[in-house]
């Protein structure tokens, strides 16, 4: 299994529990494909570097975890069809980024 790092701008009109449940479908994809949660940071509402979708602000919020390439495909459909999410990018961590 190798190690990820996900980037998430979520719609900063939803409220705490909507983004709960988005992060939760994202956990639960990580989880099912037998990898792991290893880290997950709140950034909270940033202001972007330019308009995403007619939005000024959006919700950060950063995951890293373990998991096969699969899983990351399946994460990387969901937030594309998914409209709260405005942004996502998903990294490949380098072998000595955390020791």
């Amino acid at each position: 299994m190798r190690k990820y790092e996900i980037m998430l701008i979520f719609d900063a009109s939803l409220d705490e529990d909507a983004i709960e449940k988005e992060l939760q479908k994202i956990t639960s994809i990580i989880e099912k494909g037998n990898g792991s949660i290893i880290d997950s940071q709140k950034w909270g509402v940033r202001k972007l570097a330019y308009p995403i979708k007619h939005q000024e602000n959006g919700y950060y919020h950063i995951i890293n975890f373990s998991s096969s390439e699969t899983v990351v495909n399946e994460i990387d459909r969901v937030n594309k069809i998914n409209d709260k999410v405005l942004r996502h990018l998903i990294v490949k961590e380098e072998k000595n980024s955390r020791e």
